[in-house]
């Protein structure tokens, strides 16, 4: 690697004015060798009493470590106030990479639209740099001005490309430039008014141990240029976006502007990484589509990183880098809202169709339908949603992958650690490992925000994830159903770990803002975050990255190295209650029972419970003692079993486990008790409608009426229905005597004769509604009834019993 050679004066006697000449230049970079040759000469102004004088010296120039990073930040930075900008920049001077990322080696292409006659642009590349934060290297100067004609749109998709504009500037990347982030400043000739092009500048060749992927397809469904996001527009938001066209960003309102770019989550993480001397090379979001390939390839990194607000992600994209937790690549998902909607590619439409320059999301989850005409098969809605898949490629849930599933899109404040975690080896060397068992430590000032994850036992959780922190907080706006309601609620976050089946270490942060403990220096909007780095994130950060393999070569002090884990030894656990061949009744909660403990020199960090021989499993409460509610439902037999996990998470092969039998409730019987609360008490929709569910029963019987949920908002007459699910009805009574809130039942005047194994649909017709958030293929199965909550139903007017799928909608905010 090339060395920089720096300016040295030569030793003198006198004091004499004069000029000095370097051979070669000062600044020149020098290649790696032995036998290369440096002269300085001195020339006096005054050439009758003094000589010019040259002296020569020949030296062995070493390489740069195989970590370039370390010998790009040695070299000299330039401040903040010569690169940083207000916002967007001036509006009038802006433009765009025709590539987000490019190969070193290759060149970048700029388009620009001005009203200047001429212009500038220096190109800087971000780091840390002494805490400088950027290094210039280099300028074009001299650029034509011109105001571009109008951008190509499309009004039915909102879609504007600005790909029609001529061709500014180009830069042609160095072959030793390092792979980074990297800004050009644009600069005004007359007015100095500048704005910036983001790219990234990638090393496709090099091995590095992590690979930081940019957020840029968030920076784009948020870029209003034009008039159209992804969020919002007029008429309506837009169902595609295109990469040809200027950031404008980071000066959009609160919620929509600086939260969603650049220097909000990634300029942090990538000032802390670079400080420490990581071997840190870069790509783009769009990257992990089109060039995923290199994710399990020869020069594949050991640690995969997202930071900040990663909320796109296109079906490729996901499976590339799974395919790169498969072949044991670690991933770091130091992000929140990550992998929320699901986006596809398509060309660019300026003429020229070039691919992955538009971003589509039709966002079929916000409007509750099918909207995307390349749907089937490609869904673009939230990659939870299951309504619409099959035949879409939807309904997979991304705490599958990352281990937090998105739910709060407003309420920060900061992330706590009880004491109950001190001794997980995440905390090692941090304050947290010196708390008391009672005591808990709250971690750096909205730190956990500006939209955050939880754990949720959705189904799709990963085997054997285990939580690091615990923090709870009622929040204004937490999401209920896949991706489109969101009311007050309470929340609870904590940081995750599990270990693939490959090896492969998986990290949830599960919060946007978890970096602003990395580094201080980052845009803000609402949330301000702390004035100082928290130390403990900071120390926690290099603890999971040495558990991944990967060491920094510049660790900055009082940061203290961390090794991987030689624990490869998984814990056990037993289940003390109930006992084998006992007999448990269907409908009544069963709490399980059970101690764990760790066998290879850790702790035990998390327990898990099957309740049907292993097919699903389910996070129980505690470590070394744990328990577990269950609700059973199937009768006959069912074995239970445990499976711990230790703070190296090495997962338990679970035992043959306790068999045990579910008997029969003592009717009369109802499916919900009424303990039983919906997730969401109200629904906060004012219109009319009918809810219900279809159910069985085991045997032949008489259903006595009919119980609904209400609101404190509900009010007026209420009706319940009782149907086949041909549309007949079989009985209808109305509710008397209701109370303000809670259940409410009301008798038929006659009990209804039904069939065991017959499927019937029981409902009421309300103004308002409660509902629970569930999985759609979940059942619940009491006495001798079993419902299933995917045939939740409404319909809006009067007419026959409800038919159309049971959805709710209100306009998405932010996420």
């Amino acid at each position: 690697y090339p060395t920089a050679l720096g300016a040295t004066q030569l030793s003198a006697t006198a004091s004499v004015p004069g000029t000095f000449v370097y051979t070669p230049p000062s600044g020149t970079v020098l290649q790696a060798g032995a036998g290369q040759t440096l002269s300085t000469t001195f020339t006096p102004t005054d050439a009758v009493n003094y000589a010019a004088a040259t002296r020569t010296a020949t030296i062995t120039v070493n390489p740069c470590p195989t970590n370039a990073i370390v010998c790009e930040n040695q070299q000299a930075g330039n401040p903040q106030s010569e690169w940083g900008i207000t916002g967007s920049g001036d509006a009038t001077i802006q433009g765009f990479a025709t590539d987000i990322s490019v190969n070193k080696g290759t060149t970048v292409h700029f388009k620009v639209t001005t009203t200047a006659a001429a212009f500038s642009i220096d190109i800087y590349r971000l780091g840390y740099y002494g805490g400088s934060g950027a290094r210039k290297v280099a300028t074009i100067g001299g650029v034509t001005g011109s105001n571009q004609t109008a951008c190509l749109s499309d009004s039915t998709t909102g879609l504007l490309d600005c790909g029609n504009w001529t061709e500014s500037a180009a830069w042609a990347v160095p072959s030793s430039a390092v792979s980074g982030i990297y800004i050009a400043r644009l600069v005004r000739t007359d007015t100095l008014g500048a704005s910036h092009i983001p790219f990234i500048v990638r090393d496709d060749a090099a091995q590095a141990d992590i690979l930081l992927q940019t957020n840029d397809t968030t920076w784009q469904a948020y870029n209003e240029y034009g008039g159209r996001s992804l969020y919002r527009g007029s008429p309506t938001r837009a169902y595609k976006v295109s990469y040809n066209r200027p950031f404008a960003t980071r000066s959009q309102s609160t919620g929509y502007g600086p939260t969603n770019f650049l220097f909000y989550s990634e300029y942090p993480t990538v000032r802390f990484l670079e400080s420490n001397g990581f071997n840190v090379k870069y790509w783009a979001g769009v990257d992990t589509d089109r060039l995923g390939a290199a994710l399990t390839g020869a020069s594949r990194p050991k640690t995969f990183m997202t930071a900040g607000h990663d909320e796109y992600w296109s079906g490729t994209q996901r499976t590339n880098v799974e395919a790169a937790r498969a072949a044991g690549v670690h991933l770091a998902f130091m992000s929140g809202n990550a992998i929320f909607w699901k986006t596809r590619y398509e060309n660019s439409v300026d003429g020229s169709a070039t691919p992955y320059r538009t971003l589509v999301s039709y966002k079929e989850t916000q409007d509750n339908r099918v909207l995307d005409p390349a749907d089937p098969p490609t869904f673009t809605g939230t990659w939870r949603d299951m309504r619409f898949s099959p035949p879409g490629d939807g309904g997979r849930p991304e705490n599958a992958l990352t281990g937090q599933l998105f739910t709060v899109d407003r309420g920060t404040t900061a992330i706590t650690v009880p004491g109950a975690f001190k001794n997980l080896r995440f905390w090692r060397n941090t304050a947290v490992a010196n708390l008391a068992a009672n005591q808990s430590l709250t971690l750096a000032a909205d730190t956990l925000g500006y939209e955050w994850d939880e754990d949720v036992d959705n189904g799709s959780r990963p085997a054997g994830s285990i939580q690091l922190s615990s923090t709870t907080l009622t929040v204004p706006e937490h999401l209920v159903n896949a991706g489109s309601v969101y009311v007050p609620g309470t929340a609870s976050h904590h940081l995750s770990l599990y270990r693939h089946s490959s090896g492969a270490l998986v990290f949830g942060a599960g919060s946007v803002q978890w970096v602003w403990g990395l580094d201080t220096h980052h845009d803000t909007d609402v949330d301000l975050g702390a004035s100082t780095p928290d130390a403990n994130i900071r120390q926690a950060t290099i603890n999971l990255l040495g558990d991944m393999g990967v060491q920094p070569a510049t660790l900055q002090g009082p940061l203290v190295a961390a090794q991987a884990s030689t624990d490869f030894t998984a814990p056990t656990s037993t289940i003390t209650s109930p006992s084998a061949a006992a007999s448990v009744m269907s409908g009544s909660i069963v709490t399980i029972t059970g101690t764990a403990s760790d066998l290879g020199g850790g702790v035990v960090g998390g327990v898990e419970v099957s309740v049907d021989g292993g097919a699903t499993w389910h996070r129980a409460s505690g470590t070394t003692t744990w328990t577990y509610s269950w609700l059973p439902g199937v009768l006959g037999t069912t074995t239970l079993m445990s499976r711990a996990t230790d703070d190296s998470a090495n997962i338990e092969s679970p035992a043959a486990g306790v068999a045990v039998t579910v008997t029969r409730a003592i009717c009369p019987c109802s499916i919900w008790t009424p303990s039983n609360v919906p997730m969401m008490v109200d629904s906060l929709d004012s219109g009319s409608v009918e809810v219900g569910l279809k159910f069985t029963a085991d045997l032949d019987g008489f259903v006595r009426g009919v119980r609904f949920y209400k609101a404190a908002a509900n009010t007026g007459a209420h009706t319940g229905h009782l149907w086949t699910t041909g549309g007949s009805l079989l009985g209808s009574v109305t509710f008397s005597g209701e109370s303000d809130s809670g259940w409410q039942q009301a008798t038929f005047s006659s009990p209804v004769h039904i069939t065991a194994g017959t499927t019937y649909a029981a409902s009421s017709a309300t103004a308002r509604r409660a509902r629970s958030r569930r999985r759609r293929s979940s059942r619940t199965t009491t006495g001798w009834t079993s419902c299933s909550r995917r045939t939740c139903r409404r319909r809006r007017s009067p007419g026959p019993r409800p038919r159309t799928s049971c959805t709710a909608r209100r306009s998405a905010r932010r996420s």
